[in-house]
């Protein structure tokens, strides 16, 4: 039986893995950040995104990984 929320775990993992070998120079905090899964909560801080469903950070997640393959070209 598919689980949406372990699907969109397994699919934010494989992007990771892709960011990782297209930026071997890069720290995994940066590809976190690149990635919007770890951002500001505007005060200097880090936001907790503990209540936010894992399909809607793959969505941002993906956008993200769009905008960087874009402006790579």
């Amino acid at each position: 039986m598919s689980n949406p929320r372990q699907d969109a775990n397994r699919a934010l993992i494989d992007l990771l893995i892709e960011q990782i070998e297209g930026g071997p120079d890069l720290r995994f905090g940066q590809v976190l950040w690149n990635l919007g899964i770890v951002m500001s909560d505007g005060a200097g801080g880090i936001l907790d995104p503990h209540a936010e469903e894992s399909v809607v950070t793959l969505d941002r997640a993906k956008q993200r990984a769009e905008r960087l393959r874009r402006a790579a070209e």
